[in-house]
């Protein structure tokens, strides 16, 4: 049987459409194996990992700005990444006992305006009682001048009374220090009592004759 050529090209331009639509359909039935992202990203590739898409681990602080930034990679939102601070390593903490103490703070998060407490807040204040016997000169611990100038409140460990009273303050006056020093003894009035040994953070206020000026506090005891 005869063909004519007007068939012929219709035959051949049938086999060929057949061929282009079997080609699409694979290349669509191979892409859809691959989940894709709402924004067009697969899982993992830039557009969010394990499996979401759209969110990204927020830059860590020096990151370059193109590179690394979020979003630049099609991320659509961040999240921090998250820091485990243990309870423990936060707050005041006090590191030994006595005059050896110390005292600091470090910020908890959520904190808004910590407090860091005064380690000569609480001391107990004494005035000075002559006739003390077995007197002897005790040192300082801290010297703070009153804002007339005049004042002096000095602090300083301690025992327990009336085995460790204070007696009397002696004040030195010199042209570039004012020497202080504390003399201490015991209450031989209260007979043979025993005192527990424990350190007492302890202050005693000084009206001085002078002002203080730019002069030094300088410990008489050290």
């Amino acid at each position: 049987m005869a063909i004519t050529t007007r068939a012929r090209m219709a035959l051949f331009l049938s086999i060929a459409v057949l061929l282009v639509a079997g080609i699409a359909g694979a290349q669509y039935v191979g892409a859809s194996a691959t989940p894709v992202a709402p924004d067009g990203s697969e899982p993992g590739s830039g557009g969010g990992g394990n499996g979401v898409a759209g969110i990204c681990v927020a830059p860590e602080p020096g990151a370059d700005s193109v590179s690394e930034s979020a979003g630049s990679d099609g991320c659509s939102d961040t999240i921090d990444n998250p820091v485990v601070t243990d309870p423990g390593d936060c707050g005041e903490k006090v590191s030994g006992t006595g005059p050896d103490a110390t005292v600091s703070y470090t910020p908890c998060p959520g904190d808004d305006n910590p407090v860091v407490t005064n380690p000569y807040d609480g001391a107990k204040k004494v005035e000075p009682t002559p006739g003390m016997s077995d007197l002897y000169p005790h040192a300082f611990d801290k010297a703070v001048v009153g804002d007339d100038g005049k004042t002096l409140t000095i602090f300083f460990w301690s025992g327990i009374e009336p085995c460790y009273v204070l007696d009397h303050v002696d004040v030195d006056y010199g042209p570039g220090a004012i020497t202080v020093t504390l003399f201490e003894g015991h209450d031989a009035s209260a007979g043979d009592v025993a005192c527990i040994e424990i350190a007492m953070l302890k202050k005693v206020v000084v009206q001085l004759d002078e002002p203080v000026g730019d002069r030094r506090i300088v410990d008489g005891a050290a």
